[in-house]
């Protein structure tokens, strides 16, 4: 991974190749910072740049043995550690017994999640952790001899998931063999073990900024500044995000939501049904996309109420569905509807039952535009997980 590949950041990225280049390389950091922001891929970038042996004044080489090993994630003196699932009857006890799927999901989505992770290596629905075993594993790993670079390197993903186990990494990282870095990358400080954390220099990481974002979709996906507009306002600062809704179908979401309201305004009760299985048929994070589209969508709604159209950033075919449907709901509806796309939001995080999910929120909406219906009503009061 180079440094050119990661969006954003460029005040870090200066921080840190100054410290290798003046051979002040801090054995122990920290880089924290949300989800999507790119903090993975920067320490990727870095434990390649400490490696370099041709590095150049803002980035390595990528043709040293060292960089050729880093960029395929096979480099054996940079371990990695990272949230997994053990299971017993495949003999998967650590991190390294899925360093494939690893490799894989490193070289597809770098700026992905815990959630994206897990679901890679079809556990889904299971808790995935760093076990005390895999704390041994790294006290073994990082106690031998370095094989071919300058730098022992071990990047620990998710520190999140390193309960009190964590506590047996203490000693090492405070006094860690000659040569040794460790680089963890956290989302949550609070989840954190405070021992830990005390030991570690942190690194902040910002969301990146909607002007960031526009330019790499732009450089990597060759899409119209039009559509990046469009999608690094939906992604809020994260790049999975933003990736995840340039691979969707152009457009969709607008033909989606134009489609759904159609029928809930016409109480086309069959029609919606047939939407439903529609919607159920689209994977969990692109539900997810949607539901977060349709809350970016009415919040543009309550802006062209309010008198606001000019600052709009919603398209021209938008505009003319958001001001048709400010008109037949109303600000308070329109408000209460928000209310209800966040929570489908949460729920899908927590993965109820898209079909239970989406026939509820269809038969909510569909509601809305009864001209006499209780739209106070609460959504979602006997829902609990």
């Amino acid at each position: 991974m180079f440094f050119k590949d990661v969006t954003g950041h460029t005040k870090i990225k200066q921080q840190l190749i100054k410290a290798v280049q003046e051979n002040r390389v801090s054995h122990a950091q920290l880089f924290l910072g949300p989800e999507g922001c790119g903090n993975l891929v920067m320490a990727l970038a870095y434990a390649q740049y400490i490696n370099c042996e041709n590095r150049s004044e803002d980035d390595s080489c990528g043709k040293c043995p060292n960089c050729i090993k880093s960029q395929k994630f096979i480099h054996p003196d940079i371990h990695y550690t990272f949230p997994f699932v053990k299971i017993d009857k495949e003999k998967k006890e650590l991190s390294a017994d899925y360093i494939s799927e690893w490799r894989e999901f490193l070289h597809k989505t770098p700026y992905a999640n815990y959630n994206h992770w897990i679901s890679s290596i079809a556990a889904e629905n299971k808790q995935g952790n760093i076990t005390a075993k895999e704390c041994s594993d790294i006290l073994r790993r990082l106690s031998m001899k370095n094989f071919e670079a300058a730098y022992k390197v071990l990047i620990l993903w998710l520190p999140e998931f390193l309960e009190k186990e964590g506590n047996r990494l203490l000693k090492i990282i405070e006094e860690p063999p000659d040569n040794t870095v460790f680089i963890l990358v956290a989302n949550d400080q609070e989840r954190v073990l405070n021992t830990i954390m005390s030991r570690l220099q942190i690194v902040k990481f910002n969301r990146l900024t909607d002007e960031e974002i526009i330019s790499s979709l732009m450089e990597k996906f060759h899409i119209p500044a039009v559509q990046a507009k469009k999608i690094a306002t939906l992604s809020d600062g994260d790049f999975n995000e933003a990736a995840q809704l340039v691979e969707m179908e152009e457009d969709g979401e607008g033909i989606l939501i134009r489609e759904w309201m159609e029928v809930c305004y016409r109480q086309n009760v069959k029609g919606l049904y047939a939407w439903n299985d529609k919607f159920v048929k689209q994977g969990r994070e692109n539900q997810k996309n949607f539901f977060q589209y349709c809350l970016h969508f009415f919040r543009e709604i309550l802006l062209i109420e309010a008198g606001a159209a000019s600052i709009s950033k919603l398209t021209d075919a938008e505009l003319k569905t958001a001001a048709g449907l400010g008109k037949l709901l109303g600000v308070e509806k329109i408000t209460r509807i928000l209310e209800l796309f966040d929570k489908s939001i949460y729920f899908v995080e927590r993965n109820v039952n898209a079909k239970i999910l989406i026939t509820y929120v269809s038969i909510s909406l569909l509601k809305q535009f009864q001209p006499n219906y209780n739209y106070r009503e609460p959504f979602f009061e006997k829902w609990s997980i």
